[in-house]
């Protein structure tokens, strides 16, 4: 009887899937940016905190044999279901950490591929990328130096982690483009392409999205400021990124026309469930005019009609502005001096249309969200 025990113990123990959390020795250090990420895409892209990820994989054919083929970028922490040895579940890392630190600041590289790009990890043990133009080209490993004869002992780096500041990767935004880039699926269709072009800009995925803002990076080395790592245009960034987005007015004969101009290296936004609109209206002797609302949109399917991602073939309607692109959208309405015009450029993070088909009833994904906003006085 003992030995059965026994057994019955050893085979739970070796067989029992343990979520391992990475990020638990992150938030020692690094509080400020800890507290950023957990209101952050990253921390939410698994389907049990991604309201529209998990209406996506609901209408998924997948989903009936629980293949679950997402999780390269939407839950790479969860290692067990990557290599194959355990199916998707409501484990603590597709709770709490989905997208760790420590998956993204471990990558070493990434591989381009017409499909989808892929990610290469580092295999080294505690030893991570980061980006600091002070530091570029070094790497810090921890130790203790000794001074006036081992009276004095100072420390050199973090006692949790190498860090290797020679990644170009971590400078020029590439480390991103593993998961941001484009994805096909299994028709060979493109169901969503970022169309980076950086041409003379200088601005990446980092700067833009990762800005260095208030609040020091750690606890053991003080400092004025940190990169965001909020991660999301649907929470506290849009404040961050409507400079890249700029609104302004020319007046004719016919009307006027009001000009957007995207300075982001990057098409807005390419997602097929994402609906942006320019909504313009006028004030006019204390009433307010409403003018048509432009849409830009990319609408994609099959046989002539709007398809889900993983059966469409087409691309049926595509008016996204795209990269460094200025887009002009004239209006007919002739201005009065007074006039105000009052112009906002923004998004839904779900067609509500499309929401309605996944079955999406969140206000917080189906809402108007402003990215930027202007108003003019003739």
């Amino acid at each position: 009887m003992p030995r059965l025990l026994t057994f019955l113990l050893f085979f739970v123990v070796t067989t029992q899937t343990y979520a391992v959390l990475e990020n638990t020795t992150c938030k020692k250090c690094h509080p400020i940016i800890f507290s950023e990420y957990q209101s952050s895409i990253h921390a939410k892209a698994s389907i049990y905190k991604d309201t529209v990820h998990k209406a996506v994989w609901g209408k998924h054919p997948a989903k009936a044999k629980n293949n679950y083929k997402c999780a390269k970028c939407h839950t790479p922490s969860d290692h067990d279901l990557i290599s194959g040895k355990s199916k998707l579940s409501e484990n603590k890392i597709q709770q709490t950490e989905p997208i760790s630190c420590q998956a993204c600041h471990t990558i070493e590289s990434v591989e381009k591929h017409t499909k989808t790009n892929k990610n290469h990890f580092t295999n080294k043990k505690k030893y991570f990328f980061s980006a600091d133009k002070a530091k570029k080209g070094t790497k810090v490993v921890f130790k203790e130096e000794s001074h006036f004869l081992g009276m004095f002992k100072t420390k050199v780096g973090s006692p949790y982690h190498d860090i290797d500041y020679s990644n170009e990767n971590y400078y020029n935004g590439d480390m991103c483009m593993g998961c941001h880039s484009h994805k096909q699926n299994g028709k060979g269709f493109s169901v969503c392409d970022m169309e980076i072009k950086q041409g003379k800009s200088k601005e990446t995925c980092i700067s833009c999205h990762m800005p260095k803002i208030k609040g020091s990076l750690a606890n053991q080395k003080q400092s004025a400021t940190h990169a965001f790592h909020g991660h999301s245009i649907h929470g506290n960034t849009p404040v961050i990124l409507s400079k890249y987005i700029k609104l302004s007015l020319d007046q004719n004969k016919n009307g006027f026309t009001v000009n957007i101009k995207n300075e982001a290296i990057h098409t807005l936004f390419s997602q097929p469930l994402r609906l942006n609109q320019l909504k313009v209206s006028i004030e006019r002797v204390g009433k307010l005019i409403p003018l048509k609302t432009e849409s830009f949109i990319k609408v994609i399917g099959k046989d002539g009609k709007p398809a889900m991602p993983w059966l469409a073939d087409t691309v049926l309607k595509d008016t996204l502005i795209k990269a460094l692109e200025t887009r002009k959208i004239h209006y007919n309405t002739t201005l009065q001096k007074g006039d105000v015009v009052i112009m906002e450029f923004g998004y839904h993070l779900v067609n509500p249309k499309a929401a309605k088909k996944l079955e999406i009833t969140d206000k917080s994904v189906t809402e108007f969200i402003v990215l930027t906003k202007k108003r003019i006085t003739i």
